[in-house]
């Protein structure tokens, strides 16, 4: 699916929403060619994935989050923690960025006990239900997602294994209104470190994800849709068959804008199957493990590279 250059770029929207839609069907086989032509080309899509129970609720319950006050959300530390979770807020490099970010959020209490610490004096257990079924949801569409990805590789025999060395990561963020109409950075290029992103926003512009040219896609906006973003876990896994695009955050006008992000990752050592390697496709990329990868990109040069992942363990 190469890119026209008559037209405006977009991003590819695919429906993943029908009943219909299971191994073995004509839908399934449709979509899996979709997904993976998606994947390889743009390295992300628009998912439309589970209807009425994606609303905006969830950016409800982000609004509340980020509204209390500064010395609330500070309570929300994780000291010396190499995925920088906890509470981050604005720096002088990102001024009108502010997150909350949290580990292990299928398989702990993490989302409740963030709650009792945001709010110590009375429950708030409408944001625990609500962001803890975001990410059933978001982990639901990251799993369909990766076994359409591996049968159209050839490689779907390694799913079993792969969801047993899962595990899953949350960002919830907020984006300041500059209060101008000029573009102004959100958040800036980087590539995602982890396996694979879902990630849900409020109506406000702001997510552009670069083509394989160079240009600037502008990701539509809503809260009833996912978007599906490769990263540089799953470049390395597949021996670069998709693409992990780089990707900013760049806003204006007078509206906050909010998302929450699902980021899968993958323990142990990551060495792709060797089913991806032959001539056409030398190995590109030696065994490495995620916590290695994370640690290089803290560095000056890893920080710099333009694929994390290339620079640390290319061959």
């Amino acid at each position: 699916m190469g890119i026209d250059l008559a037209l405006p770029l977009s991003l590819p929207k695919i429906d993943l929403s029908s009943d219909d839609l299971s191994p073995g069907t004509t839908s399934w086989d449709l979509v899996r060619g979709d997904v993976f032509r998606a994947l390889e080309e743009y390295g992300c899509f628009e998912a439309v994935y589970g209807g009425k129970k994606t609303d905006g609720s969830v950016m409800e319950q982000l609004e509340e989050v980020f509204n209390l006050p500064s010395e609330t959300k500070r309570r929300f530390v994780k000291p010396g923690d190499v995925h920088f979770f906890g509470y981050r807020e604005s720096t002088p490099r990102s001024p009108l960025y502010e997150n909350m970010a949290m580990g292990e959020v299928l398989d702990s209490p993490a989302v409740q006990s963030l709650g009792d610490l945001l709010w110590p004096d009375h429950s708030n257990p409408r944001f625990s239900e609500t962001i803890n079924t975001y990410a059933r949801k978001a982990a639901e569409l990251d799993l369909l997602v990766k076994r359409l990805a591996f049968e159209a590789l050839g490689v779907e025999k390694y799913l079993d294994s792969h969801i047993e060395h899962l595990t899953h990561s949350m960002t919830l963020s907020k984006y300041i209104a500059p209060n101008t109409m000029e573009d102004q950075i959100g958040m800036g290029i980087h590539t995602d470190k982890n396996f694979l992103t879902i990630l849900q926003q409020n109506h406000v512009d702001g997510l552009e994800v670069q083509a394989k040219d160079g240009r600037w896609i502008r990701a539509t906006p809503s809260p009833s849709t996912f978007i599906v973003i490769v990263g540089e876990l799953f470049l390395g896994w597949c021996n670069g068959r998709l693409h992990c695009p780089r990707h900013r955050v760049m806003i204006k006008g007078d509206q906050v804008r909010y998302s929450i992000g699902l980021f899968s990752k993958l323990g142990g050592t990551i060495k792709c199957p060797e089913e991806l390697v032959d001539e056409e496709h030398p190995m590109l990329f030696k065994p490495f493990d995620e916590i290695g990868l994370f640690r290089f990109f803290q560095t000056e040069e890893g920080y710099k590279a333009e694929s994390t992942v290339r620079a640390y363990c290319g061959v």
